[in-house]
């Protein structure tokens, strides 16, 4: 009895180990990185998409696995998976949003989707919104190098005037 209690144990501390090496975590920084490109490169988006479903715990984190879920409907040619994509992200994004109104990253992914969304998937909304919305409170975003990724992108996507610009880059 001994010798298989102490069998036991061991291949339970094995399977702990190895899980805990193998053990993924969701790279944020990256994935910001690679957000702006998503819908363009399907392996991306697809290793995003499945690190994200496994361990996304923040909203933020979860915000992104919405829009990695939207920008799949782009790499499938099923023309009923492209609208589960999308639904399922569509309506992953709001809930987080619904939680966390006030959340500034949340809100950057919302207006990046609706702002570049074909008009026929009706999903545009909250763009002027959440384009107030960063522009009175992206300076409030306590990490640095998240809010130096947003406002570049956001400058470079020439959605804001020079005066807008202004406010949101302070």
């Amino acid at each position: 009895m001994g010798r298989n209690f102490l069998y036991s144990l061991i291949v339970v501390l094995a399977t702990i180990i190895v899980d805990e090496t193998n053990a993924q975590t969701v790279s944020l920084s990256q994935i910001r990185k690679d957000f702006k490109i998503g819908h363009k490169d399907g392996d991306k988006c697809k290793q995003h998409l499945e690190s994200l479903g496994k361990h996304a715990d923040s909203p933020v984190e979860l915000g992104y696995e919405a829009a990695y879920h939207m920008f799949m409907a782009r790499h499938t040619g099923n023309p009923i998976k492209k609208m589960s994509y999308f639904k399922d992200g569509k309506k992953m994004l709001e809930k987080q949003i619904a939680n966390n109104p006030n959340n500034v990253e949340l809100r950057y992914i919302r207006l990046c989707i609706q702002y570049y969304i074909p008009s026929y998937l009706g999903y545009r909304d909250n763009i002027e919104e959440d384009k107030d919305f960063l522009m009175n409170n992206l300076y409030k975003l306590n990490d640095k190098e998240a809010k130096e990724l947003l406002y570049t992108y956001l400058k470079g996507a020439k959605m804001y005037s020079e005066k807008e610009l202004a406010l949101l880059g302070r």
